[in-house]
């Protein structure tokens, strides 16, 4: 894939260069221009390697070439917010750093780089003359971070592939993905909270939070001295003001949540202020009674993407990933049995689990292209992340993080190393070559 470097630096920038996080929806772009501006250049670069695209009516889009059965590939080119404190460009930037290249930008490992990995490896075999005995379809969606409301606009009316894989999560291969379940627990607000805001997404680590209050302890004002809690004094109370790290939803053990960072600083002023500390402190949901885990998936995780208040309430938004052998059904009942009967639980959002056998073709195809080209020997693994491959039958994620890589995927400074990108379209241009050619 070397051959085709500058390609696929010049279509990675181009896309980064977009800003798709999801915006308010015009004519033709139910997603926002920027998503409507990102289909608009796939397609375009689709056609252009003589692909048959087809526009959802803004929704996604679809590029495929080849006869037969179908081979599905999807993909999504919208972003999470940019967030704050980047040292490089989030609509792309290259930099040179001791001797390694690296693109940055906000989607560069979520999902364009991927993306972009997946399309040029797919052109190499074209430009090699071979010609697929299946039909390959890269599915592009525009709304994978905000709701998913691409894919089911896709499922109502376009072909279902009879096996896929989605590049937008990690290597060697992912057979198994927790369920996913947002729900947002709205409960009375204490009468010392003025308000509390803090974090962007759900299925993101809050990154920044502001508290104000009636009252703080001594104690609680001490803390945040210390923890680096900034304390304004404002008519009638405090105002605090925290910063933690983002991270993914899925791993929140990875970043620093700024709404529990606060809230363990100022625990000792309520008794309420402690109990929302207690309920939500641990990332594997031990504070409300979700301490579950299985043989496939491993621990369930638990993550305070967002809280807010009214006058009258105070909701918490929380991610929740849980292993295969549970149910949603036995994560609500427990967490309304730890938060009480006056708390008002809504689900937002749901992904049931996804299990693939890891001796179907699909699976042992992926791996044995992985290990071929890297040379390794490495398992298929479960994750925590919700990826497209839940979407469709006999569907599996499958790049681009490679084994004990650190990501910054939903963290400033998210990049990818030109190194990675071209190894990644070098494994998919070997698992292309297994399933479709």
């Amino acid at each position: 894939m070397k051959a085709y470097t500058k390609q696929m630096t010049d279509t990675l920038l181009s896309f980064l260069a977009i800003d798709s996080v999801q915006g308010e929806p015009i004519e033709g772009a139910p997603f926002g221009a920027g998503t409507r501006a990102a289909l608009d250049a796939f397609l375009s670069l689709a056609a252009s390697f003589g692909m048959k695209t087809k526009d959802v009516e803004g929704y996604c889009g679809w590029a495929e070439i080849g006869e037969g059965e179908l081979l599905g590939i999807p993909v999504h080119l919208d972003t999470v917010p940019f967030g704050e404190d980047w040292t490089h460009s989030p609509l792309g930037e290259l930099t040179e750093e001791e001797g390694e290249t690296r693109i940055f930008g906000r989607g560069a490992e979520d999902d364009k780089g991927p993306f972009v990995a997946v399309i040029y490896a797919l052109k190499a075999l074209l430009d090699e003359g071979k010609k697929p005995r299946r039909r390959v379809r890269i599915i592009a969606g525009l709304n994978e971070e905000s709701g998913w409301k691409c894919i089911e606009r896709y499922l109502k009316t376009e072909e279902i592939p009879a096996m896929s894989f989605s590049p937008d999560a990690d290597f060697p291969v992912i057979f198994a993905e927790k369920g996913v379940l947002h729900v947002r627990a709205t409960m009375k607000k204490p009468k010392e909270i003025l308000s509390f805001f803090g974090g962007e997404r759900v299925n993101m680590v809050a990154d920044r939070a502001t508290l104000e209050v009636k009252e703080l302890s001594d104690a609680a004002f001490s803390k945040c001295l210390k923890g680096g809690i900034k304390v304004k004094f404002i008519e009638g109370g405090f105002r605090l003001s925290a910063e933690g790290v983002s991270a993914h939803g899925s791993t929140p053990e990875k970043g620093e949540n700024a709404i529990l960072k606060i809230l363990y600083a100022v625990k000792s002023t309520s008794e309420a202020l402690a109990d929302f500390y207690d309920s939500f402190y641990d990332t594997e949901g031990r504070g409300v009674g979700l301490h579950l885990d299985d043989d496939i998936c491993g621990n369930l995780s638990l993550n305070v993407g967002k809280v807010e208040t009214t006058d009258e309430t105070i909701t918490f938004s929380l991610d929740i990933r849980y292993p295969i052998s549970n149910t949603e059904e036995e994560i609500l009942r427990a967490l309304q049995n730890a938060l009480g009967e006056e708390t008002v639980l809504s689900v937002q959002g749901r992904h049931l689990p996804l299990y693939v056998s890891p001796d179907s073709e699909l699976v042992k195809s992926l791996l044995n292209a992985y290990n071929e080209v890297t040379g390794e020997a490495e398992k298929p693994i479960a994750i925590g992340g919700a990826t497209y491959a839940r979407a469709f039958p006999n569907a599996v994620a499958f790049g681009p993080v490679f084994p004990k890589e650190e990501s910054r995927i939903h963290q400033k400074d998210e990049s990818i190393s030109l190194k990675n990108l071209l190894l990644s379209a070098e494994i998919y241009k070997r698992a292309l070559e297994k399933l479709a050619f």
